[in-house]
């Protein structure tokens, strides 16, 4: 069954999403990086790859619920779950320990979609940082599924040091902070939705 969302619910929800992303993280890192050949406005399906660190069932718990969690995420934002070809691989890890991670120095994510709704031909050049991240870092990566390469990914540390805690509050924060950085809606789909409001 397809689940249909008004355009008012959507917008409450990522405002709700960004402010109690600001709440309790404040003191964690987070951010995001994107390819300059992604076609961001032309992705309209998804599904997974992932890879649980350990075998227990406590992580793969813990794998389970960030699932159903990013996957509501990318439904809220227009995007459709498929098994058949989709336009975009979600990968996601939990790195329990310290990571030093490589990061780049580039343009609001936003900011750039606006100005860029097309790919070129004519490449920006990638400006690589290192970056530290605390204990418990969540990485989620989108794959454009056709070119077979990353496309964003969004980072947030402090989410979960332990693999054997069973809360999951954390992991629905994490989530709702890294996807405030990928505000992109499928093709049309809130065209569709104040029509059909």
């Amino acid at each position: 069954m397809r689940k249909h969302y008004h355009l008012s619910t959507i917008l409450l929800i990522l405002l709700i999403g960004a402010l109690s992303s600001c709440l309790g993280f404040g003191h964690r890192k987070f951010g995001s990086d994107y390819s300059y050949n992604g076609a961001f406005h032309k992705y309209r399906t998804f599904n997974f790859i992932t890879h649980a660190s350990e075998e227990d069932s406590v992580t793969l718990k813990n794998y389970e619920v960030l699932k159903k969690y990013i996957r509501e995420r990318l439904e809220i934002q227009g995007y459709e779950y498929s098994d058949k070809k989709p336009d975009l691989l979600v990968s996601y890890y939990i790195y329990y320990n310290d990571l030093n991670m490589k990061g780049y120095e580039q343009e609001e994510f936003d900011i750039w979609l606006v100005n860029n709704e097309e790919p070129t031909k004519e490449h920006e050049a990638y400006k690589p940082i290192k970056m530290y991240m605390s204990q418990g870092t969540l990485l989620v990566t989108l794959l454009d599924h056709k070119k077979q390469n990353a496309v964003w990914q969004g980072y947030t540390s402090g989410v979960l040091s332990d693999p054997t805690s069973e809360s999951t509050a954390y992991l629905n924060r994490a989530v709702r902070t890294i996807f405030d950085q990928y505000r992109v809606f499928r093709k049309g789909y809130l065209r569709e939705n104040s029509s059909n409001n």
